[in-house]
């Protein structure tokens, strides 16, 4: 089992009241609780998308699974400010952790309610993969993963706001998707557009956030090559080294194989002179 301390207590005491060393990690109350809730709170937030998409895409639904959802919006966000008030009590330096959390902080200051809950549900789902986003393996899994959240709850955000509205060009769920697939890859044929004031605030939604994350997606994939072509490149110029080396010493056998051949004929001819 790991240590849990407190953030200002970094190393272990032994009974003598000396320090001791321990190569187990040791978490602070705050990252103790972290990972304790971080399950939980994936399967908090999936739950709420999944149930926002079942509202969204379920269009002949009744009012009383609007009120079902807005009461499930509202519990969800007070089981998110309650984790949020009890990381921040755990924290030594509070307002660090609070400068810290952007993510956090915009889900317990967005009211829960229709408007933002496109905005709450990505919030939701992006700050619990963040959670444990360390290493750049799973920096690049964090940024693939919100990539692709962006554009399905824009598509999601983009049909509930423009299907049966006059004039406008979404008829099922796939229209909605390919408007956002298009969008976020700056292609933008035309073909679809918003024709409400929430589509569009869901379309600048999707082009401030969406076009960012895909091209930090595409960055952090062009960063990723250049390392491997970097690494190809030392291992060449490794090898390289090593062939001059071989090479070296292939020509300096070759001097000791003549200078020997030249020894043994020289000592053939003395022995065929000799009487």
């Amino acid at each position: 089992m790991s240590h849990v301390t407190s953030e200002s207590e970094p190393t272990a005491h032994s009974k003598s009241g000396v320090e001791t060393s321990d190569s187990r990690p040791v978490l602070t109350r705050r990252q103790a609780w972290e990972r304790a809730t971080n399950a939980p709170m994936i399967l908090l937030a999936v739950c709420f998308v999944g149930i926002y998409a079942w509202y969204v895409l379920d269009t002949g639904a009744s009012p009383e699974l609007d009120v079902w959802l807005t009461r499930t919006d509202v519990a969800i966000w007070v089981v998110f400010a309650a984790d949020f008030a009890i990381r921040l009590w755990l924290s030594t330096n509070r307002w660090r952790f609070v400068r810290t959390h952007p993510l956090e902080l915009l889900i317990v200051l967005l009211p829960p309610f229709r408007p933002v809950r496109l905005v709450r549900a990505a919030l939701l789902l992006i700050d619990t993969v963040n959670r444990r986003t360390v290493t750049r393996a799973r920096m690049a899994v964090f940024v693939a993963t919100s990539s692709v959240l962006v554009v399905l709850l824009c598509s999601l955000a983009f049909f509930d706001a423009e299907y049966g509205v006059a004039d406008s060009k979404i008829d099922s769920f796939g229209d909605a998707l390919w408007w956002a697939m298009v969008s976020v890859t700056t292609v933008g044929y035309g073909d679809v557009y918003p024709v409400t004031t929430e589509g569009r605030f869901v379309a600048l939604i999707l082009m401030t956030f969406g076009i960012g994350l895909i091209s930090f997606a595409i960055g952090t994939t062009t960063s990723w090559v250049m390392d491997q072509l970097r690494s190809v490149e030392r291992s060449a110029k490794r090898t390289d080294i090593e062939i001059g080396l071989l090479a070296e010493e292939i020509r300096a056998l070759r001097a000791e194989v003549a200078a020997f051949a030249r020894s043994t004929a020289d000592f053939r001819a003395e022995t065929d002179r000799m009487p």
